[in-house]
């Protein structure tokens, strides 16, 4: 997830159109980040996580990812690393993240050292990311907007030093506290912001599980979101492409979503790809 960027320095993005999906239900309309402007669609802050079945599974799991991830902190505490935007937590740098998936992206070095991890990952229908998150204490994570409203995030709470109001999660207007061994599944489409006002860290195991409406839409929607930061990060290196026109722009969107639709099947195999 990342923080809302400026209109002007991104293509404008068409707006997705209602489709059925591949269990009949009328899918949602795609909202994308790069689009700009805030999520104003109709999905809950919250879902129930008793829609998902996959939520017992990574509930039932939780002991076994607590333990491998202690022992590979604990091994090499450096593979726990600031989120790439530094300026999204205050303090600065307290916000920090191990990656195993990202949009279908396979990070095949932390998959290795925590093999338990990757196989449930790997058995969640529909899973497009999973990572470890940390906020240090006295800190919190910034309001901001996630990529697309196309994904349910999860938060599978490992250790929560308090509840609210100490320690929380906002969505919208609405605020919860994270518990051990359980799952908060929200829309990260909405305005959110995170806190932990204790004195210790506070570790939540996070994974996206596209909206089962849309599976047949994952690598769109993921080679999609993954044109959408590189380009970000092009623009923050080269001003000039700022001042290039809506169309250039949109061509060179296009012609990322779809070199990066290619590579990643691929990627996922070949460990020594990206």
């Amino acid at each position: 997830m990342r923080s809302g960027a400026e209109p002007s320095a991104v293509p404008r993005i068409p707006r997705g159109t209602d489709a059925l999906g591949s269990t009949g239900t009328a899918a949602p309309q795609i909202w994308y980040q790069i689009q700009g402007g805030r999520y104003r669609g109709d999905e809950p802050f919250f879902y129930p996580p008793e829609d998902h079945p996959w939520v017992a599974t990574l509930e039932a799991a939780a002991p076994m990812i607590r333990e491998e991830l202690t022992q590979l902190l604990d091994a090499d505490h450096k593979s726990l690393q600031p989120y790439f935007s530094r300026a999204m937590a205050f303090p600065p740098g307290q916000w920090k993240t191990l990656g195993f998936f990202f949009w279908n992206l396979k990070l095949h070095s932390n998959c290795k050292r925590c093999p338990g991890i990757t196989r449930l990952l790997e058995s969640i229908p529909n899973l497009t990311a999973g990572s470890l998150s940390v906020l240090e204490p006295k800190s919190n994570i910034n309001p901001h907007q996630g990529d697309t409203n196309a994904i349910i995030r999860a938060h599978l709470g490992l250790s929560i030093p308090a509840p609210l109001p100490d320690c929380g999660l906002q969505v919208g207007d609405e605020a919860r506290s994270w518990e051990e061994g359980k799952m908060l599944l929200f829309c990260d489409a909405h305005n959110h912001t995170a806190w932990n006002h204790a004195d210790r860290r506070r570790l939540v195991f996070i994974v996206d599980v596209m909206h089962p409406e849309l599976a047949d839409r994952t690598s769109e929607i993921c080679s999609h979101v993954l044109a959408d930061q590189v380009l970000q990060r092009l623009y923050q290196r080269f001003r000039w492409l700022g001042a290039a026109s809506g169309r250039w722009r949109y061509g060179l969107h296009a012609l990322l979503r779809t070199g990066i639709r290619a590579v990643l099947p691929i990627q996922r195999r070949l460990p020594w790809l990206l």
